[in-house]
């Protein structure tokens, strides 16, 4: 979406709304390219990119505008187009007072761009492919039947077997010039056939259905390290083969799940490492009631911030291949003590009727519990 050409036209279009306040609209880079205000067009608005990093509105009060370089008093909400952030619209004014038109004029905004992108040839066919995207990843008879129309009318045939393939930014920002070169960098890479493969954007991760056949994504990250590291601000994450239309959903939620499970810059389910996590993932998940009653115990057992020091140990001793040696080398502890530790953790579960496999299975069930239960409070 070019936003620069149509922000004047959208600003003129929405001030007689907003009962004659300054509105500002941004690129994704911070920078102001329209306003009711003309003297503040071409300065950079940091309210504007915490917008766009984060995907949320950010309120401005008096008092912090001195916190936000080139910001003023106001609302400021991501403007987004077919899910994909294109920039930032703002209003002046005391945050508690303007939520009603704030919200009346992010409506607007999205709307105004939308309908211009449909106008348009090339931002239609855009539109298109976003629709196709969207009902293959939440797949009903009607929604097929609907995906099918829509690749008909664009030509498109998807190669099968597919990979589902979710391009997230590290630092969790939301769509920004970033994501374009990374799609021109796919594109030069031959990843983009618009006959062949479908991509979009969904929840501010790039999606990519492409042939597992003919492309490699480890030759990918290799390819680009010798190049300008593009994809080094960006995970990937795979999920399971696709062979028909109705796999695709499944797909990308094990692609999506991946995100949480693994740090590596490429995670790949066929990988027979990463598939034993996400194993253990979905167990955790599955058995959580039991886990949370272990988990209860283990928590009244130990006084309060002991419990996470042991699972640490135990997660280090396990990821070692049970090797007392390394595992005590990188937490700086005694071997002594890494074993005293994790004797503690056991004979509180009772574990002793287990056989080692079995030993190690619960505690790592433990330990992805632990992680999603840490998860859920980062949250809140």
């Amino acid at each position: 979406m070019l936003l620069q050409p149509l922000a004047r036209e959208m600003v003129e279009a929405v001030s007689g709304l907003v009962e004659g306040r300054t509105i500002n609209l941004m690129d994704t880079k911070g920078i102001i390219v329209a306003s009711s205000d003309p003297a503040r067009v071409g300065s950079f608005h940091q309210g504007a990119m915490e917008a766009v990093r984060t995907g949320k509105m950010v309120n401005i009060t008096k008092e912090q505008v001195p916190d936000y370089s080139g910001a003023r008093e106001g609302c400021n909400m991501p403007l987004r187009v077919n899910g994909a952030i294109i920039g930032v619209v703002g209003i002046r004014g005391d945050p508690p007072e303007i939520q009603a038109l704030a919200h009346l004029l992010e409506v607007y905004a999205a709307k105004y761009f939308q309908l211009e992108a449909m106008a348009s040839p090339r931002l239609a066919e855009g539109e298109l492919r976003g629709r196709v995207l969207r009902a293959l990843l939440a797949p009903t008879d009607r929604a097929m039947a609907d995906a099918k129309l829509l690749m008909d009318s664009l030509g498109l045939r998807l190669g099968f077997p597919l990979l589902v393939m979710v391009f997230s930014d590290r630092a969790g920002a939301a769509q920004s010039d970033r994501q374009e070169q990374l799609l021109n960098f796919l594109s030069a890479q031959g990843w983009l056939r618009p006959e062949r493969e479908l991509w979009g954007t969904v929840d501010d991760r790039l999606v990519l259905l492409c042939a597992c056949a003919d492309h490699s994504a480890a030759a990918l990250y290799h390819k680009d390290a010798g190049q300008a590291n593009i994809l080094a601000d960006y995970r990937l994450c795979i999920g399971d083969i696709c062979r028909t239309e109705w796999d695709i959903a499944a797909a990308y939620q094990q692609a999506a799940a991946l995100e949480s499970i693994s740090s590596r810059a490429l995670s790949d389910l066929r990988d027979p490492a990463t598939r034993c996590d996400y194993l253990l993932y979905s167990a955790a998940i599955q058995d959580a009631d039991f886990l949370e009653r272990l988990y209860a115990g283990l928590r009244d057992a130990f006084r309060e911030g002991e419990l996470p020091l042991l699972l640490q140990t135990a997660e280090c001793y396990y990821r070692h291949g049970r090797s007392v040696t390394q595992a005590a080398s990188e937490l700086f502890i005694h071997k002594n003590t890494l074993q005293y530790r994790v004797r503690r953790l056991l004979e509180i579960l009772e574990l002793g009727r287990c056989g080692p496999f079995q030993e190690e299975f619960l505690v790592r069930l433990l330990l992805e519990h632990h992680k999603r239960k840490q998860s859920r409070q980062a949250l809140e």
